[in-house]
Formats: structure tokens, C-alpha cells, sequence
């Protein structure tokens, strides 16, 4: 029997691959696709080959690289498990079991990435989050849970709306795309990549203000509610732009 890979022997990535099978589980459950799942599929996957990269790569510099990615792509599957709640497409206790299993794997990622200048090893790192009920440390941001927010409100208000399904679909990965991108910034390791994220993020957010002017162009009978998703866009728009500053000075 041929030996197995480095990366193989790793109890993260043993959690990797279980997650892929809780990520399938989940989605078998949702009744249809949206961006969120798409997101999930791939974020899973960049998990494991991160992961691999990593265990495979001598120099400390790039392997710090491949656990940030790592790192980002969990963060980035716990926010879509807090999306399809958010669109009432799972419940919290649905996605309790990921969310356990990915803060695992990123407590043990923070940990590797503090041994890199020798071999890999997996002890566990503390990983504090302070809010209350909160798993991961991006859920205390006000902007994250705000742009969760407005993921719902766009769930919920797509009905009213009486442009074509493009626009629709389009403000769906707009929306989605704020939130992961919030989530995948702050878990990355240096303060570049977390303004690169949060200036995707940005981007995706004023997306979405022009997408929801043109769903509820027509929509006069319920204009309170185009101005409630406005005014959710413009406050996430300016935590988004303090936030980027902000990682930018301390690089």
C-alpha cells in the first residue's frame, strides 16, 4: 500500500474532509440554489488543497500564505452557513455542527500558522469571540451583521419586486458576496489581504445599491422599503471604508 501524503496524516485535514460531507448534507436540504451555495462548494474545497499546499511547502513565507487561505476559506463557509439563515433557508441549529467543526479547523490553522518557522504542528490556538452566541470573531462586527441583514432583506423583499429574475439573482450574489468577503477578510493574516477582501466587499455592496434602484424602480407601493435596504447599503458602505483604513495603517 502506498504511503500517504503529508497532508493526509493531518487531523485539519481529516476535519476538512468531514466538513465537505456536513457541507453536502446541508445543501441536500436546501430547496434551491442560491449564491450562498456556489460559495460553499468551493470554499470547502479550497479548505483541503490549502491545506495540502501548505503541508507541502518549505518555505515559512508561502506556507503562511497557503494557511491564510485556508483560513479565509473557512471563515468564508461559516458565513454562508449564517447566510442561509439569514434568507430562513436553515435554521441556527442546522448549521450548529459546521460551524463547530470549521471553528476547529481554524483554531488549528491560527496554531500552524504560529509554528511556521518549524514543521507544522496541530495543537489548538485560542480563538476568542466575544459576542454573545457568536462562533467566530467576525460576527462581533456590526458591518458583518448588518450585511447579514440586508441578505435578508433581500430574501424577503424579492417578491416585490418587478424587475426580471437577472437583477434579482445579481442582487443575490451582490449581497452574498458582502457578507463572505467581510468574513474572509478578517481572517486573514495580514492587514493587505484584509483591505483587499473589504475592498471587494465594498464594491459589492454599492453593486447592490444600484441593483436594488433598479429592482424597486417601479415598486410605489411600498417605497419605505426600498429606503430601508438604501439606508442598510450606506451604513455598511461606511463601516466597509473606516474598516479598510483602518487594516491598511497597520500593515
Amino acid at each position: 500500500m502506498a504511503a500517504a501524503f503529508g497532508h493526509e496524516k493531518l487531523k485539519v485535514h481529516q476535519k476538512g474532509k468531514n466538513f465537505v460531507a456536513i457541507r453536502k448534507q446541508l445543501l441536500d436540504t436546501i430547496s434551491r440554489r442560491v449564491a450562498a451555495c456556489d460559495h460553499l462548494d468551493r470554499g470547502a474545497e479550497s479548505i483541503l488543497l490549502n491545506i495540502a499546499h501548505a503541508s507541502s511547502s518549505w518555505s515559512p513565507k508561502e506556507r503562511i500564505v497557503y494557511l491564510g487561505n485556508a483560513n479565509g476559506s473557512a471563515l468564508e463557509c461559516a458565513a454562508c452557513l449564517d447566510v442561509f439563515v439569514a434568507k430562513n433557508m436553515l435554521t441556527t441549529r442546522d448549521i450548529f455542527l459546521g460551524k463547530s467543526q470549521l471553528r476547529e479547523i481554524v483554531s488549528m490553522l491560527i496554531a500552524m500558522r504560529e509554528e511556521t518557522s518549524s514543521r507544522i504542528r496541530e495543537d489548538h490556538s485560542a480563538y476568542e469571540a466575544t459576542r454573545e452566541n457568536s462562533v467566530f470573531s467576525h460576527e462581533n462586527l456590526d458591518v458583518y451583521q448588518i450585511a447579514l441583514q440586508f441578505a435578508g432583506w433581500v430574501e424577503g423583499t424579492c417578491t416585490e419586486f418587478s424587475c426580471s429574475a437577472d437583477p434579482r439573482s445579481k442582487l443575490d450574489k451582490s449581497s452574498t458576496s458582502t457578507v463572505l468577503n467581510i468574513a474572509e477578510g478578517n481572517g486573514r493574516f495580514s492587514g493587505t489581504d484584509q483591505a483587499k477582501f473589504l475592498g471587494i466587499a465594498y464594491k459589492a455592496t454599492v453593486q447592490s445599491a444600484s441593483l436594488v434602484d433598479l429592482a424597486t424602480a417601479d415598486v410605489h407601493s411600498t417605497p419605505g422599503r426600498a429606503q430601508e435596504g438604501q439606508e442598510m447599503l450606506r451604513r455598511i458602505a461606511a463601516m466597509l471604508t473606516s474598516l479598510s483604513k483602518f487594516a491598511v495603517e497597520s500593515t
